[in-house]
């Protein structure tokens, strides 16, 4: 089937899937439910009008899902994902398109927001959601936008702004598990249109899976997070909202816990204490666990030229620092201690000139120049005698032999009885050196190497976006934005001990550069993307739109030892994507959906090489996905709502490249992309009266079968997370004034044992890790508005 075919296919079954429950929809007779308005597509619209796939939700339904972080909403969310090893290394995928690395040379695929300023690099991405006036999730490509990285949607976080009332607010909590909790704002009216707002925000939780060697627990929470915004409107035409914000996490280690050597006094099990460790006094002694800042300053300004004519200005500073501790191996063994030091700063300036003068025509044009430099420097701590152990099939690989070869070989030379690959009991001395050099050379308890990357990118967007009301009914939308960048990467690999023992090469795990030199290369990019729509309003109550956009990952300059020229140029992932869907409107809900089809082109995927020892980013080629999206709400009656969404995802590797040569992913699913997903709340108000109001709001949410790994069949298929659902439920009392209020609350309360992720660093040395999710947590909350 062609292209053109699929598209007209999937728009058939998108047309028909979602006009069927237009027949439940009454007559413009009754007052339709009040809809949350957003600011998508650069305007204020009902969602009921955007010819988006948007997810949104108000500080209202924050509150009432009990929403805190991006876990919380995209367990409400359908099509999105969210996998938080760490606040320094949390996964966003989108319709099962990820965005998880840590490179500094790296490129998104999923952009995040605050208040229009991307805060997409990885390491600064996660944000706590406190205080927040609504969160807007577009799915699909959005390229006009949102711009770069918005491969397949972007998450926009719109923060409360002040105002020129008083007005304050203070939640206290704690919990099992060692849980406190603290969040509040107060509002000072400063003058007539002036406001100042300060809002904060801190968690914290001890580790839900022990250290059996002692320290911390591992996966808990420690976050403090600080916002002030200063707002003003001198005239009716000027306004400005000036907004800093502050986080620091001081989370304990991440339970990576090995799969293949039981913990000592333990087992294989993910759920039952780890034993993880650092050795050597490697990074100063510092103990497993991340120590991460961010900071990030935002002036926002619009000024209304006239009645049709506004000019906007989002100007946006922003900065991270984080050092993560980890034992990635997840055993009890000195085998690898690795250290992560990110950096990163970028500034943006964007213009945008709107134009809306109640009629048929709207729209706008901008620019944005967009800046940043970033670099992650990683030390690698080793014990050569268990790294020899390890990797003793690539190294007896390096001679031509089998592991049983180099065995029968050491018997030879005077050392019978010994088993190469045991890391259990390793071999204390150099079979390299023993073979080759003839020498007995004793391998090293501490071995250090280091490597890096960073990147300097700066890029320039000129963008324009319109709709036009053909007739009171169609409205055709299109936007075209061109990009343009200019990218150096950089890096470099090098020893910090000498040359290793276990191959006498310049560095065992660490890419080398040509004398540990660090080595950069620039390249120039550019671009066009778009987007199509068509919007028609069958009635006053249903809206139904169709769309076409092209979605680009930028291209993305690496280093690679593999090359000749040690870099490798990944060109730009490209996303052709068809989406049809609808909203409808009840007198007591609403419900909207979509249907999909998406083809990728120079999908990457990233897998370990053994042959050198380290990670390369491959060309998956190209990819198919389809799927289906719906999510309603409802007023069952005057005391009871029920949220209810559903998202169908297919999304595999293509069989062939545009050229006919196999892939070797074929047929594969996407990592991290169920095929199914179900979230289920109903807020209910169990009684009320002069002595205030009980409400009770459970939540399910629910996924099918997700793998770790865009190779689905890599060690046997155990990288992967069976169907499971998490039931969540608040019981919550509110004074008759509103003023004060108190709750009971639980999350996971089946205690449901589930995978955050598997595989990992461990994997590339054929001993995957796993991660374990949060078991059941409950807790009570008190808190006063004032």
């Amino acid at each position: 089937m062609t292209l053109k075919s699929r598209l007209l296919t999937a728009a058939a079954l998108g047309a028909l899937a979602l006009s069927t429950p237009a027949t439940f929809a009454q007559d413009d007779a009754g007052e339709p439910t009040d809809v949350i308005r957003v600011t998508t597509q650069f305007r204020e619209q009902s969602l009921a009008d955007v010819p988006i796939n948007v997810s949104a939700f108000d500080e209202e339904r924050l509150d009432a899902l009990d929403i805190a972080d991006f876990e919380d909403l995209a367990a409400f969310t359908p099509g999105l994902i969210v996998q938080e090893q760490s606040p320094n290394n949390t996964g966003y995928s989108i319709r099962g398109i990820t965005t998880d690395s840590g490179e500094a040379t790296s490129e998104t695929r999923v952009a995040v927001f605050q208040d229009g300023v991307s805060i997409t690099r990885s390491r600064g991405s996660y944000v706590e959601l406190f205080d927040i006036e609504r969160v807007e999730i577009a799915k699909g490509p959005q390229p006009t936008l949102f711009g770069r990285g918005a491969l397949i949607g972007g998450i926009n976080i719109i923060q409360n702004k002040a105002d020129d009332e008083f007005s304050a607010s203070v939640e206290v909590g704690a919990g099992n598990e060692g849980q406190i909790e603290a969040r509040g704002h107060v509002n000072f009216a400063l003058s007539e249109n002036y406001g100042l707002r300060f809002a904060a925000v801190s968690r914290e939780r001890d580790g839900y899976i022990d250290n059996a060697l002692g320290g911390e627990g591992l996966q808990g929470r420690d976050t403090q997070a600080l916002r002030m915004v200063f707002s003003g409107a001198p005239t009716d035409r000027f306004s400005f909202d000036l907004i800093a914000n502050y986080q620091q996490d001081t989370p304990p280690g991440t339970s990576f816990k090995s799969g293949t050597i039981p913990a000592p006094g333990g087992d294989i099990d993910p759920f039952t204490p780890a034993a993880l460790n650092t050795f050597g006094g490697f990074e100063g002694g510092a103990p497993l666990g991340l120590d991460r800042e961010v900071r990030g300053v935002t002036l926002l300004a619009d000024y209304a030229l006239n009645d049709a004519w506004t000019l906007s200005s989002i100007t946006g500073w922003r900065d991270f620092a984080s050092v993560e501790i980890f034992d990635p191996d997840g055993t009890f063994l000195p085998f690898l201690a690795i250290a992560e030091d990110a950096t990163g700063e970028q500034f943006s300036q964007e213009f945008r000139l709107s134009y809306d003068n109640g009629g048929r025509l709207t729209g706008s044009v901008g620019a944005l120049w967009f800046t940043e430099e970033g670099e992650q420097r990683i030390p690698i701590a080793m014990d050569e005698r268990v790294a020899q152990a390890m990797l003793a099939p690539t190294l007896a690989a390096g001679f031509g032999a089998t592991v049983a070869q180099l065995e029968g070989l050491l018997a030879l030379n005077g050392f019978p009885g010994v088993d190469l690959d045991d890391p259990l009991n390793p071999f204390p001395y150099s079979v390299a050196g023993l073979l080759t050099l003839g020498q007995l050379v004793p391998l090293r308890s501490f071995y250090l190497e280091e490597g890096s990357n960073s990147a300097e990118t700066t890029s320039w967007d000129i963008f324009a976006d319109a709709s036009y009301a053909v007739t009171d009914r169609l409205t055709l939308t299109a936007g075209l934005r061109y990009t343009a960048e200019d990218k150096t990467s950089a890096g470099y690999g090098r020893s910090l001990s000498g040359p290793n023992f276990v191959t006498f090469g310049d560095t065992l795990i660490t890419p080398y550069t040509p004398n540990g030199a660090e080595i950069s290369q620039s390249g120039d990019f550019d671009d066009f993307t778009w987007r199509f729509a068509a919007s028609y309003a069958v009635t006053d109550r249903i809206n139904t739109w169709a769309s076409f956009a092209r979605g680009r990952r930028p291209d993305v300059i690496s280093v690679d030892t593999t090359s000749p020229t040690f870099f490798s140029e990944a060109p730009a992932e490209i996303v052709d994507s068809l989406e049809v869907g609808a909203f409808i409107t009840f007198d007591r809900g609403t419900v909207s959906g979509s249907v999909f089809y998406s083809e990728y082109e120079n999908f990457q995927s990233s897998r370990f090489d053994p042959n050198t020892v380290s990670f390369v980013t491959d060309n998956a080629g190209n990819a198919t996905q389809y799927g289906l999206e719906v999510q309603g709400d409802f007023d069952l009656a005057e005391t009871a709502n029920l949220f209810v969404s559903y998202a169908y995802n297919m999304a595999t590797f293509d069989d062939t490249d545009s050229a006919g040569n196999a892939l070797e992913l074929a047929g594969n699913r996407f990592r991290y992309a169920p095929e199914h997903t179900i979230a289920l709340g109903l807020d209910w108000d169990v009684a009320s009266g002069d002595w205030g109001s009980l409400s009770f709001m459970p939540t399910w949410s629910w996924q099918s079968k997700i793998y770790f790994d865009n190779n689905n069949d890599r060690f046997g298929g155990v990288l992967q997370q069976e169907a499971y659902g998490l039931l969540n439920a608040r019981l919550r009392y509110e004074s008759a004034d509103e003023r004060y209020h108190a709750e009971l609350y639980g999350s996971n309360l089946t205690d449901e044992d589930y995978l955050i992720d598997a595989g990992n660093t461990g994997g590339a040395f054929g001993m995957p890790t796993y991660i374990a999710g949060a078991p059941l947590l409950w807790g009570v909350r008190i808190g006063a508005d004032f």
